[in-house]
């Protein structure tokens, strides 16, 4: 009877450990679809960029400007479809490993979305950054000279605000090492596996070493 209860307080504090796991792998999938709807956007928005014609012979015509241009909403667009891409591969492939891996699967998908976060965050900054650069160069392309020259310094201030912001919000809300919350010491309590019927199943499986998508 004792034996029963400690195997049934264990499998229930399994269970919520994994239900809380379960939040967490939400809470990346809906941030991350939140900066792929973004990304998707800017990258929409550079394609304008590369459709606009300037004549040789134009009043405003710069092909210094011009080049930067190209150069700044190809870059965007690259960084953009990266970030769509990444979170496409990661959002897939991370809750099919998270549902149907083997046990303990769930820590380690949440584990390493939140270290892929900081490559979508960066260039997804990257893209954003491209964005008012092309912007910018635009102005050279479409205005006087005057107007020009102030409209590419609200647009750089606009660049260094958003950098400054950026770091000064991150700082805020920055978890520090002892005030992440962490299930480890819960897992470790936790009964493993039992190997034989992982070895079973292993036997039933034709190739158990190739991945499953």
């Amino acid at each position: 009877m004792l034996a029963a209860d400690k195997l049934l307080l264990r499998s229930t504090v399994k269970q919520k450990a994994i239900e809380l796991r379960e939040k967490e792998l939400n809470l990346f999938n809906s941030n991350f679809s939140a900066v792929a709807t973004q990304a998707a956007l800017l990258a929409g928005f550079s394609m304008a960029f590369l459709e606009m014609s300037v004549h040789l012979h134009g009043l405003h015509f710069n092909p210094i400007a011009k080049a930067l241009l190209h150069l700044f909403s190809t870059i965007c667009i690259c960084a953009n479809v990266f970030v769509v891409s990444i979170i496409t591969f990661v959002s897939v492939w991370g809750s099919g490993k998270a549902l149907r891996g083997r046990d303990g699967s769930m820590s380690k998908v949440v584990e390493g979305m939140n270290k892929e976060r900081w490559v979508i965050f960066r260039a997804f900054g990257v893209g954003l950054l491209s964005l008012l650069f092309a912007v910018a160069c635009s102005t050279w392309l479409l205005m006087q000279w005057e107007v020009a020259l102030l409209s590419t310094f609200f647009l750089l201030s606009t660049c260094y605000a958003l950098v400054s912001h950026a770091f000064r919000i991150f700082k805020k809300f920055e978890l520090q090492r002892g005030e992440l919350v962490r299930f480890d010491d819960f897992l470790r309590a936790l009964p493993k596996a039992i190997e034989a019927d992982e070895e079973e199943y292993d036997e039933d499986l034709d190739e158990p070493n190739k991945p499953i998508l």
